[in-house]
């Protein structure tokens, strides 16, 4: 492993980071649309309802096109609670993909660069099993192989790191595939997580945390919203160092 290697693997990581602050410009957008759209209708007299469907052409109908009408009093209340939780959980599923895409480009960078003979054949399977059994951190931390270190003046250790995001992946799952409500398998790994963690960093776990009412439903805000912002930029900052700390060696 050269130290061109390295840096290229840094590079990967800077995109990524990019990525992050980009995506959430983009959705401070719609969150501010969001507010001025409903003190628009807050404002406004001179309508009764909205329909959602009037505009769309003819030749783009839906086949058994239903139409959906909201009144102004249903738009404020959607704008305030429900547009906004849309534009909350898609960036969510966004950012963590982002996260995901961006250290499995590392992971396949650094695995060619360890072994130039690898076919893609192989590639594609490890970088596919790079979140199962941990595979991707070991590589990362073996100390006969890349043997990256928890930067300095951090308390953090990268199993620890990658425990904290791993949940942030239960999170988008829970998103994506259960409506928002943590599966039994999933509240268990977010409890294991929990008692795996040191007891002065347990604050750190996600169970048991505001993220979850009572229900072990998903409950969204914009402090939530900002805190995993920080969090993943944090996470392969994090990551970045201990490469360039290794450089640096």
């Amino acid at each position: 492993m050269t130290h061109q290697n390295l840096q290229e693997a840094k590079e990967i990581i800077a995109v990524g980071i990019a990525k992050i602050v980009g995506d959430y410009s983009d959705n401070a957008l719609l969150i501010n649309a969001c507010f001025l759209a409903k003190e628009r209708y807050e404002n406004k007299k001179d309508t009764t309802h909205l329909s959602t469907t009037q505009n769309i052409p003819a030749q783009l109908r839906l086949d058994n096109e239903i139409e959906v009408r909201y009144s102004n009093e249903d738009l404020i209340e959607r704008y305030s609670r429900d547009v906004q939780n849309v534009v909350f959980k898609n960036y969510i599923v966004s950012i963590v993909s982002t996260v995901d895409a961006t250290l499995e480009d590392v992971y396949e960078h650094l695995l060619k660069s360890t072994n130039p003979n690898y076919t893609d054949t192989e590639l594609e399977k490890l970088i596919r099993n790079a979140w199962t059994n941990d595979n991707m951190l070991n590589f990362l931390t073996d100390p006969n192989g890349l043997g990256l270190t928890n930067p300095k003046n951090l308390n953090t250790e990268f199993r620890e790191a990658f425990m904290r995001y791993s949940e942030l992946r239960i999170v988008r799952h829970t998103i994506l595939h259960t409506e928002g409500k943590l599966s039994d398998k999933n509240l268990q790994k977010l409890q294991d997580n929990l008692n795996n963690t040191s007891n002065d960093r347990k604050h750190f776990a996600l169970a048991n945390s505001p993220l979850f009412d009572k229900d072990n439903k998903i409950v969204l805000s914009i402090n939530h919203i900002l805190s995993l912002r920080q969090y993943l930029d944090r996470f392969l900052m994090f990551i970045f160092r201990a490469i360039d700390e290794k450089i640096a060696a």
